[in-house]
């Protein structure tokens, strides 16, 4: 009788698109190209259908083992056409169900060590393998059916579990296949399988059913007990641990559950980057904290203070409009990609309040504007944050800009004729210099020539 407190089933753990993603470091993170992916320790039950229907055309190389994929379904295998190596040893496979490897044309190793293929399925398993007419080379050790691996020897012991018999069996119904547990098989041994086959498959059937009729025993007297241990998600401390699907399963989901805990206290010990909702909602907050200053009853010109908590360039500037309307620009030098919804602008006639991304600039306007035709825009090249604001008075100036541009033009008026009279005064000098060469010269030659002369 089974126990009425038994813990609910644990969900399929399968491949996920982000797992394939996490894993595919190698391609750039490339889904669609990928050719090798290695899955292995994920503690996965199941394959699923997503990495067929994302990576199954290209896929050529597929390492799955150390898992708990318990079935090989038709339905998530069919979309490998591509892949030449799937290694799924170290999982709970019972059975190569029918139609799993029709779609695999091009699949040349199959790796199913330390599974649980049995004596029961291998007649079922072994006709599935012979229609996958490329495979070459197959690894069935560790199945019950093979016998067990001697941990002392290293080589296979031939136990009540296994089947002397197994090697010849797949040998003379794989008439393709090269390699049966990384030995080469020889012409004279599928030769003398093709002659056992016979004898084999009666004897394999024989054993087959003696070995279900053992299991269904054996089913029958766990559930007899009540095994609480059995229907629990995970192994008690005190249990024996044994071989089987059970176990493994048991042992996968207490592996996982602890990675999950583990990645869980890393990104919450890890710095959280804010999102864009974050930020707007930060924004929002600025931009009231900001109208509730603006709104207090001394707001004159005089009381009202410049701030700049972003450290933004700004400058201003006066243009005449297309319309003759003179206007009094402020450009703000923002990031180019900061997003529009993060700019918040109060035009008032002596100052302007500007929310940039949290961040308030708060600036007292040089001459008075008008807010009727006042517009706030962004430059499509550069990102920065313009106000076009009309004058009141449009003949007023603003005080500093226009000194400053005269001031600039004549100095570098200044500079150019400075720079005139520099170039002409070094060339009057070395016009002087060569000539006063050339005299020294015509000197030294007519001091020479009379010389000459004297001695003559």
């Amino acid at each position: 009788m089974t126990s009425q407190h038994s813990s609910p089933p644990k969900p399929s753990r399968f491949i996920t698109l982000e797992l394939i993603r996490k894993r595919s470091e190698h391609n750039a993170g490339l889904v669609s190209t990928l050719e090798e992916l290695a899955l292995h320790q994920e503690e996965l039950q199941s394959i699923g259908a997503v990495l067929g229907r994302t990576c199954g055309k290209t896929l050529k190389i597929l390492l799955l083992q150390n898992n708990v994929i318990e079935r090989m379904i038709a339905s998530e295998l069919k979309f490998f056409k591509s892949l030449e190596y799937l290694n799924l040893a170290l999982n709970n496979i019972h059975c190569i169900e029918r139609g799993s490897l029709s779609g695999m044309e091009c699949l040349r190793k199959l790796d199913l060590t330390l599974n649980f293929i049995d004596l029961d399925s291998l007649e079922a398993s072994v006709d599935e393998l012979g229609r996958c007419q490329s495979l070459q080379e197959l690894f069935l050790i560790g199945n019950p059916c093979m016998g067990s691996l001697d941990s002392d020897s290293g080589s296979l012991s031939k136990q009540s579990q296994g089947w002397s018999g197994c090697r010849a069996y797949v040998v003379a119904q794989l008439p393709n296949l090269e390699y049966l547990d990384g030995q080469e098989i020889k012409r004279s041994e599928r030769i003398t399988a093709l002659q056992q086959l016979p004898v084999l498959t009666t004897q394999l059937r024989e054993l087959a059913q003696k070995c279900g009729k053992e299991r269904q025993q054996l089913h029958q007297h766990q559930d007899g007990r009540g095994n609480n241990d059995l229907e629990s998600s995970y192994i008690s401390d005190d249990a024996k641990t044994q071989h089987n699907p059970e176990t493994r399963t048991k042992i996968s989901n207490e592996l996982h559950d602890q990675k999950m805990a583990k990645e869980k206290q890393a990104s919450e010990n890890s710095v959280k980057h804010k999102g864009e909702k974050e930020w707007e909602e930060e924004h929002k907050d600025a931009v009231e904290k900001a109208r509730g200053l603006e709104e207090s009853p001394t707001s004159s010109k005089d009381s009202i203070k410049q701030c700049n908590q972003g450290k933004y360039n700004f400058w201003f500037e006066e243009e005449r409009s297309k319309s003759g309307v003179e206007t009094l620009i402020l450009r703000v030098d923002i990031p180019k990609h900061l997003s529009t919804s993060l700019i918040d602008v109060d035009i008032h006639p002596n100052h302007v309040v500007v929310v940039i991304k949290n961040k308030i600039l708060r600036l007292r306007l040089p001459v008075e504007v008008m807010l009727r035709g006042a517009i706030a825009r962004r430059s499509a090249a550069s990102g920065n944050l313009e106000l076009v604001m009309p004058k009141m008075n449009p003949k007023e100036i603003v005080v500093g800009l226009t000194d400053l541009r005269t001031k600039i033009s004549a100095t570098k008026t200044k500079a150019n004729n400075s720079s005139r009279r520099n170039t002409a005064t070094k060339c009057v000098l070395m016009r002087k210099r060569e000539n006063l060469g050339k005299q020294i010269m015509e000197e030294v030659k007519h001091v020479a020539s009379s010389t000459s002369k004297c001695k003559d």
